[in-house]
């Protein structure tokens, strides 16, 4: 075994070990809420679709690719390829638009003069499960071509491998055209570079935000408000800049994947390495900055009423 092999196998095999749990543990926790106080929280909404989809990935992706690394990849047929790949992809773009969202809402959460965006702020905690069932619709449309013509590598295998072809650690989604392939390559790019963008403009904003906040707070008392706020647009700028390492250098490679053929196995691998780390890794910086998930997996004596707030900053922070 080579040095490249054992370090894919052992990456993803932590994936999948700290992964999975992360990502229940939030989603307990959120439910634990649910049942103790009967009220869900948009904050709450949009983590818990977060924990959702990261969940998603690490199943369809980690576990697939950790299969393979023990020779156990024939089990898949054409019709679990095309199932698995079409969750991952809709999973895996799930992932960018919430984090992409999550941002946002923390960006009109301190902003400086929130009588200007209260009517923003608050069509969108009335509309969010709407954004949310149009963002799953339009990434169930756009990764439709992985659900068409996904095939196992045993099956591809068997045929030559043309350009248009998509190669995954596990399986292959072979188009039937190089326009085709080109076209659908062409949309998710720029779906992802589209979202990259929100994050990137939300991160610079944040970080402006705490540096004229670290400057008033020299001259200023008083201010526990918004620095309980600024606190929680840490942790959102956390998952944000990680995001915007793991999955920008995924967009790199999947560009060059596009114009380069053969592809090499390593990048492939490459990839599926940077999706799979933002799935396993951000459950950990949420629940250590998320004082709600850590008190939803506490077992309380007594029930108490929460303060209805509608600012994520009671949520991550």
């Amino acid at each position: 075994m080579g040095a490249w092999f054992i370090f894919d196998m052992v990456g993803f095999i932590l994936f999948d070990m700290v992964g999975i749990p992360g990502n229940l543990v939030i989603l307990y926790a959120f439910a634990h809420m649910l049942m103790c106080h009967r009220k869900v929280t948009p904050s709450e909404i949009i983590l818990s679709k977060l924990a959702l989809s990261n969940l998603l990935v690490i199943l369809t992706q980690g576990i697939p690719v950790t299969l393979k690394t023990f020779r156990l990849q024939n089990t898949y047929n054409d019709l679990v390829c095309k199932i698995t790949l079409h969750i991952y992809c809709v999973s895996r773009a799930m992932t960018i638009c919430i984090t992409s969202l999550l941002g946002c809402f923390q960006c009109i959460l301190i902003v400086p003069s929130p009588c200007k965006w209260l009517r923003l702020r608050e069509n969108l905690l009335k509309n969010l499960s709407s954004v949310m069932i149009s963002l799953w619709c339009f990434n169930l449309f756009v990764c439709s071509t992985h659900l068409a013509y996904s095939s196992s590598q045993a099956a591809a295998n068997s045929s030559i491998i043309k350009s248009h072809t998509v190669m995954y650690n596990f399986c292959c989604v072979v188009f039937p055209s190089r326009f085709l392939y080109l076209g659908t390559g062409t949309v998710s790019v720029i779906r992802d570079l589209f979202f990259l963008g929100i994050m990137t403009l939300s991160s610079c904003y944040l970080l402006s935000m705490f540096y004229q906040h670290g400057k008033q707070a020299k001259h200023l008392l008083g201010l526990h408000t918004k620095h309980a706020e600024i606190q929680a647009a840490k942790a959102v700028v956390a998952l944000l800049i990680m995001y915007l390492l793991c999955f920008g250098l995924d967009s790199l490679f999947w560009i060059y994947t596009l114009c380069v053929y053969p592809v090499s196995l390593r990048l492939i691998d490459a990839r599926m390495f940077l999706d799979s780390c933002y799935s396993a890794i951000s459950p950990l910086v949420i629940i250590l900055t998320n004082k709600k998930v850590q008190t939803g997996l506490k077992c309380e004596t007594r029930r108490r009423p929460l303060p209805s707030a509608e600012s994520i900053s009671k949520y991550i922070q």
